[in-house]
């Protein structure tokens, strides 16, 4: 059987990014928090971003990013905190 090649298959590189995302989920009070990120880098399965304050590994969060197309609600899979501010990896198929 001949392999064939997948349909997206650019989806799977990396393509560098530094668009404004909106992200917004309740905190551990249930207050709903909302903080304005940049977006460093986005691949077919996640997307990275920089903010200003941390939120909690694992914490469910809608994500808006109108300068590359995405919306929608995923989790925080990574958080490392980079000097002042903190890189998010959130899983875009989540």
């Amino acid at each position: 059987m001949k392999p064939t090649a997948p349909e997206f298959g650019s989806l799977d590189r990396r393509v560098p990014s530094d668009k404004p995302v909106r992200l917004a989920w309740l905190d551990e009070r249930g207050q709903i928090r909302c903080l304005t990120g940049r977006c460093i880098d986005v691949s077919s399965r996640r997307i990275h971003v920089e903010v200003p304050e941390e939120i909690p590994l694992y914490t469910r969060v809608m994500l808006r990013a109108d300068g590359i197309s995405i919306a929608g609600s995923t989790s925080v899979k990574y958080v490392t905190r980079c000097d002042a501010t903190f890189i998010l990896v959130l899983d875009i198929r989540d």
